[in-house]
């Protein structure tokens, strides 16, 4: 079967008239099958020929790994009701960007999971091209005509660069298969900040929110509760967690350094890669790890108690219960807590006293922003890949190019 250009190009209402083919790249000539053009003063067809206009070198898709170049000599029309000229112009190709539509989806494929200074090097383009394709092809806010309801939302902070307190707030949701989207990247993490931005969210969308997952961070919490009044407010099982299982490892840290002191040497040297199992559940722990644990809680009662304190935790969030049953099970090993002797809890027993109610309504139906510290470690990725993103409306851009590019430009 005979293969044109035209066939190649797959460019509609396009025509290849002349080609030129070297070892390095393609060029074609090519021009409109259509002689009119759309007037820019009354809408109606200029159909009348007026003289030719500026010339194009447009990028397209590359043909047999070769890059190809068009030529398109634009035309000028006159329009017959009006009298003003106007130059034909084409949806499939970007002026601004001197390359078809189609190499410019193509370059935002490839910028997915990648950086723009590699796909710049990859395809020869310049910066300033891909980050004009990137700025005019993905919004730097959500759509929001593309949510029916949003039923879920995730409140979490990221900090922009390490060992700084940069922060920003990101919103998110879930689509209907349960995939992450997000909803807005926020400078800073302020009380007023978040307001400002749930107020943004269409009404109709507002009133869709049943639940807002988030951390033990009071200007979110009371940012939800001051916008959307009918949402529940769920703290995060993994930052509860993250709290408890913290107690338990600044033990750790002061009785190992007692037990330095204690033990004989070889004795010491046997509590080797204590530390990555304590942080182990008890149910995954290996035969060995179970007799090294031993080991050093015979050496260190304290920290068999605590640790099994922090086991006994985890299964109360583990079991299937309503939030009364779960909150009475908290109260019990609270009370456990504090006639055990152990000060290690003593600032997370404060916290829980605070917010056992935001804390226990994870019973109802099991919500946690697991989906949320996915998406964070994501864009934690994306910011060591790209050497940090520093303007919001960018990091929005490439967060949801990552997220939804694959299927917006396959």
């Amino acid at each position: 079967m005979f293969v044109s250009f035209d066939d190649l190009l797959n460019l509609p209402q396009v025509r290849v008239v002349d080609a030129v083919l070297t070892e390095t790249e393609i060029t074609l000539q090519v021009e409109h099958t259509q002689h009119f053009a759309i007037c820019h003063k009354c809408g109606a067809r200029a159909t009348e020929f007026f003289r030719n206009g500026e010339k194009l070198l447009l990028r397209h898709l590359p043909i047999f790994n070769r890059p190809v170049f068009l030529m398109l000599q634009t035309k000028r029309y006159r329009c017959l009701h009006c009298g003003a000229t106007t130059t034909q112009q084409g949806q499939w190709y970007d002026a601004q960007a001197h390359c078809t539509t189609a190499f410019a989806e193509f370059l935002l494929l490839e910028l997915v999971n990648s950086t723009i200074s590699d796909v710049v090097s990859k395809h020869q383009v310049s910066y300033d091209l891909l980050r004009g394709v990137l700025t005019r092809y993905v919004s730097g806010k959500v759509d929001w005509s593309q949510f029916e309801q949003l039923r879920m939302l995730g409140l979490d902070e990221i900090s922009l660069r390490t060992g700084h307190r940069d922060f920003v707030t990101i919103v998110s949701a879930q689509d209907e298969a349960g995939r992450p989207v997000v909803l807005a990247v926020l400078k800073g993490r302020e009380k007023q900040t978040v307001i400002d931005f749930l107020k943004t969210i269409p009404a109709h969308l507002q009133g869709t929110i049943r639940e807002v997952c988030s951390d033990l961070y009071e200007g979110f919490i009371n940012a939800v509760e001051e916008v959307l009044p009918q949402a529940k407010v769920v703290a995060d099982r993994f930052h509860v967690a993250k709290l408890y299982r913290a107690a338990v490892d600044e033990l750790r840290k002061v009785e190992l350094k007692e037990l330095k002191q204690i033990l004989k040497k070889d004795e010491y040297s046997g509590l080797k890669g204590v530390l990555w199992m304590l942080r182990k559940n008890a149910d995954n722990l290996e035969p060995e790890e179970k007799e090294i644990l031993d080991l050093l809680f015979d050496a260190s009662p304290l920290l068999r108690k605590a640790y099994q304190l922090r086991e006994k935790l985890t299964r109360i969030f583990d079991k299937e219960q309503t939030k009364q049953s779960g909150r009475q099970a908290i109260r019990r090993w609270m009370t456990e807590v504090r006639q055990s002797g152990l000060n290690c809890f003593d600032k997370f027993l404060g916290t829980l006293e605070k917010h056992l109610d935001i804390i226990t309504n994870y019973f109802i139906s099991r919500s946690s922003s697991g989906w949320v510290e996915g998406l964070n470690n994501k864009i934690k990725v994306l910011k060591r890949r790209c050497y940090g993103l520093t303007n919001i409306s960018n990091l929005f851009r490439r967060i949801w190019l990552d997220l939804n590019g694959t299927t917006a430009f396959a």
